[in-house]
């Protein structure tokens, strides 16, 4: 559990250690995303369903295997073979190994506390290469983080509703107990 000082006021870092969350969550998002790579030469595929099995490295160190699969369906035009509009439901586990990273000049280690479960639906806009807004992927599970003065196990459970190009989004919901709110 962190510690927080104050009342009534989104945090996310902790007052104690260097540690930002946002560092934690976005390093999470980005490996969730990784399967975004593999949609951009969809030109004909309905219905949706791809397999995923990714490993990102780690910046410092240890990686993030990310397992599951993207279905859905979409529209395409019959004359063009442009994408109409499409659906796609995610389902991705995310096992955290020994993931080292930076955080306000400061070395952490991570690892799955057992592991991360992101659940997802995008809408696609016509193009397919845009998300609509009804898009949004909610984050859950717990990792061990270590560090300088920290060792800490931190649960989450969050909402990111992404932004049409699916680099980022709104966050909210709570981290180690703690309220969060930002963009990225």
């Amino acid at each position: 559990m962190i510690a927080v000082n104050g009342c009534k006021k989104d945090s996310s870092s902790s007052s104690s250690t260097g540690l930002d969350n946002k560092d934690i969550v976005n390093a999470i998002f980005q490996a969730g995303m990784s399967w975004n790579t593999q949609t951009k030469a969809l030109k004909s595929t309905i219905p949706i369903n791809i397999p995923v099995d990714n490993t990102v490295s780690g910046p410092q160190g240890g990686n993030i295997h990310v397992i599951g699969s993207i279905t859905g369906s979409m529209t395409l035009d019959d004359h063009t073979s442009a994408v109409l509009s499409g659906i796609m439901i995610l389902g991705l586990t995310e096992t955290i190994n020994a993931y080292a990273f930076k955080s306000n000049g400061q070395t952490y280690t991570m690892n799955g506390a057992p592991y991360i479960s992101l659940t997802g639906t995008f809408t696609l806009l016509p193009g397919g290469t845009m998300f609509g807004t009804a898009s949004s992927m909610q984050i859950g599970g717990g990792v061990r983080v270590t560090g300088p003065a920290y060792d800490q196990t931190i649960n989450f459970n969050i909402t990111i509703n992404i932004n049409s190009s699916g680099t980022g989004g709104d966050v909210s919901g709570t981290i180690g107990g703690v309220s969060i709110n930002y963009k990225f």
